[in-house]
């Protein structure tokens, strides 16, 4: 079964088409990534703003053109935690329409399903943690051989903070201070929820997913980005903060001459690697895994296996 499925995002959308059978995922013709920036605003006004539609259109023309290419038998797009908080996300209905691709928003609850089917690519002997970094919000999965045990979804994102709490490149220290402390403030309790979980659920890693950890990645590497090398590739907390404190004393121009980052996400990578690093101390671990794959690979999976 060939499938084309679209993960819209408050930062990127990505556009997987791929020949996928009983929930495995044979070969994969194309896995494209495009920083459109719907979550433009949208935490200030609830609305998606003209020059987002504006991308998004473009975006679409792009992604259908691959589509006609592959004739895939099936197309789903899923937006997730922009859509979710606009009222006016009919606007991006009838973009997709005008492209012949169909978009759902989904919950929290359906984002994790998909997320956490998507990420993992092998049984499971114990438990693992996901954590999905996305520019509106963030998600955190726990799930074992059986499935999801935990989830739930915090409006922590790269975006979204950045319009918040961000105004100048290099990063005002007073800025980094608010930012900080309502990363604190927004995972304390989250941290007091996992405490209390059953032993037999604490993770035994933790797996970070979407363009903040690949990107970091990529800069700890100093490379460009190869999904290959990306993929499982082990980030520690401490390069993480190592990557922070030095991101945020640089200008939006020399963050972008760095090997390995998109041009297009260096303005929020420094609320991005807070959110990542806030996120994974919950779990008290040292690093993270990182994975290139998520929400439009879980999509595929479960479409295959007739579950959406």
């Amino acid at each position: 079964m060939r499938v084309a499925t679209l993960d819209l995002g408050t930062n990127t959308f990505l556009c997987l088409i791929c020949d996928v059978e009983d929930g495995i995922i044979q070969t994969v013709f194309e896995d494209q990534v495009r920083v459109v920036r719907l979550g433009q605003d949208v935490n200030k006004t609830r609305k998606l703003h003209p020059e987002a539609l504006k991308r998004a259109e473009e975006c679409f023309k792009e992604f259908a053109q691959l589509i006609s290419d592959h004739r895939p038998d099936r197309v789903m797009a899923f937006a997730t935690s922009a859509a979710r908080d606009v009222q006016n996300a009919n606007e991006l209905f009838e973009l997709g329409k005008r492209f012949a691709i169909p978009i759902q928003v989904i919950s929290g609850e359906q984002e994790a399903e998909c997320t956490f089917a998507g990420t993992i690519d092998s049984e499971l002997t114990k438990p693992v943690a996901i954590v999905d970094v996305g520019g509106g919000s963030t998600e955190f999965i726990i799930g074992d051989q059986e499935g999801i045990k935990f989830r739930t979804s915090l409006d922590i994102g790269s975006v979204r903070l950045t319009e918040r709490f961000i105004t100048e490149h290099p990063v005002k220290d007073i800025e980094l201070k608010n930012l900080e402390q309502h990363l604190t403030n927004e995972t304390s309790t989250l941290s007091s929820i996992l405490d209390k979980l059953p032993i037999e659920l604490k993770p035994s890693k933790v797996i970070a997913v979407a363009g903040t950890p690949t990107t970091l990645a990529t800069l700890d590497m100093g490379l460009p980005f190869e999904g290959d090398k990306v993929h499982g590739y082990k980030l520690s907390l401490s390069a993480i903060k190592v990557w922070a404190d030095k991101l945020r004393l640089m200008t939006i121009e020399e963050r972008q001459s760095l090997a390995g980052m998109e041009p297009k996400r260096a303005d929020v990578i420094v609320a991005g690697a807070l959110t990542l690093l806030h996120s994974c101390k919950v779990f008290e671990c040292e690093e993270v895994e990182v994975s290139i794959r998520g929400l439009r690979y879980g999509i595929a999976k479960l479409m295959s296996q007739g579950a959406v």
